[in-house]
């Protein structure tokens, strides 16, 4: 079987993630989308990436096992980026029929193969025939935070087997059923799991410090460390080599980002290489109880229809000691944010200080070259011209 995973016109609504990323990647539980894909795939099954031309370079970087943006694709099952699939939901798929999730295409069967030019017109002309079948689909980043709960739920099938670890003798558990630990993590003397609520999994070399009270359901990533008297309140997935501290809820923080002082992190998704200074903290709810409007864009604003939502960050950004985020504020790519008054609710991509000043480009390539030296990673070159021209765009 091959399958086709795509991005479609709605990508913009899942900003600023996607200012420098692909549908796809978007994380929800223990795992990316393209990584439950990956899951679902048996031997001799292919993977396609489809994605703005832009976006192909870096993402051959990222995924040099698939094949991306070939100049002819394929017959095979075209499956929306931006939808969350699980056996379940891909099980119901007929491969040669078309289904929609809310007027979305989120499924479509390519009976021949066609050029890559010709394929957005038969995504326009295949959402007009389809069957709409319940899936989880996300237009917009706020949509993981809703539904992961029952997503990490799920996830914790994949981890049965996890029941080992250096764990101190003092730890309290709740539910240690629900409790999954790998071989390699260390959980420090006066940590409490409690998983009365959800699952806790805790991945390959993670470590739990003295005195966290970590509540499930939560997802813990590869060498990630969980700072002494954090609080984890639940429904949070951390990705790969994290460091958090403090008070967190609700929450989706991607790879290599950190937040590992004392502050509030809430209802919040993180990007990759975010570092969030000691007492940075976020308002999730209004005063009034009301609804929260949110700018997607610098000129489009709408109204969410959450009562909880706290701040979307962009990956590089960072932000100064007791930096304060109002509720759905959202942070581009690369901004440096500091101030002792609240923030703006939309921060541009590399904004110095929060406003109309901007980093310079050489000092920001600079300092993510350094970053990511330190976790023994390089800033790639097709990485480095994406951000050259998103700095200062060829017109």
């Amino acid at each position: 079987m091959n399958y086709i995973l795509f991005e479609d016109h709605q990508k913009s609504n899942l900003a600023p993630f996607t200012i420098n990323h692909a549908s796809f990647e978007i994380r929800c539980g223990a795992f990316t989308n393209i990584e439950r894909v990956n899951r679902l795939m048996n031997i001799g099954d292919k993977l396609y990436l489809i994605v703005q031309p832009d976006f192909c370079p870096i993402i051959r970087e990222r995924y040099p096992e698939y094949i991306v943006n070939p100049d002819i694709i394929p017959a095979g099952l075209c499956l929306n980026g931006a939808t969350l699939w699980d056996s379940e939901t891909l099980d119901k798929i007929n491969p040669s029929q078309n289904y929609s999730r809310d007027g979305v295409l989120i499924s479509m069967s390519l009976d021949e193969e066609i050029p890559l030019s010709e394929f957005s017109n038969r995504l326009q002309s295949s959402i007009q025939v389809t069957l709409d079948i319940p899936a989880r689909h996300f237009i917009y980043l706020w949509d993981t935070i809703i539904v992961q709960h029952e997503v990490l739920v799920q996830d914790a099938d994949a981890f049965i087997s996890n029941r080992g670890g250096q764990i101190h003798q003092s730890v309290i558990y709740d539910t240690v059923d629900n409790v999954f630990v790998h071989d390699t993590a260390k959980i420090s003397a006066g940590v409490i799991l409690d998983a009365s609520n959800g699952p806790i999994i805790i991945d390959k070399n993670v470590v739990i410090d003295i005195g966290a009270l970590v509540q499930g359901p939560v997802y813990i990533g590869k060498n990630s460390r969980v700072n002494p008297g954090a609080k984890l309140r639940g429904n949070i997935s951390i990705g790969t080599t994290c460091k958090v501290g403090g008070e967190v809820e609700d929450v989706i923080i991607h790879a290599y980002s950190n937040k590992q002082h004392d502050g509030f992190l809430g209802h919040s998704y993180i990007g990759e290489w975010v570092n969030l200074g000691a007492n940075t903290n976020n308002s999730d709810l209004k005063n009034n109880y009301s609804t929260i409007r949110i700018n997607l864009s610098k000129d489009l604003e709408i109204n969410s229809m959450q009562q909880f939502l706290g701040v979307l960050i962009g990956d590089y950004t960072k932000s100064g000691i007791s930096t304060m985020f109002n509720s759905g504020t959202v942070v581009g790519l690369g901004a440096n944010v500091f101030g002792s008054d609240f923030q703006p609710k939309f921060i541009e991509s590399f904004s110095w200080g929060g406003g109309e000043e901007k980093t310079e480009l050489d000092k920001f390539i600079e300092t993510s070259e350094r970053v990511k030296s330190r976790r023994n990673l390089k800033l790639s070159g097709a990485e480095k011209k994406f951000i050259k021209n998103l700095h200062s765009p060829i017109i």
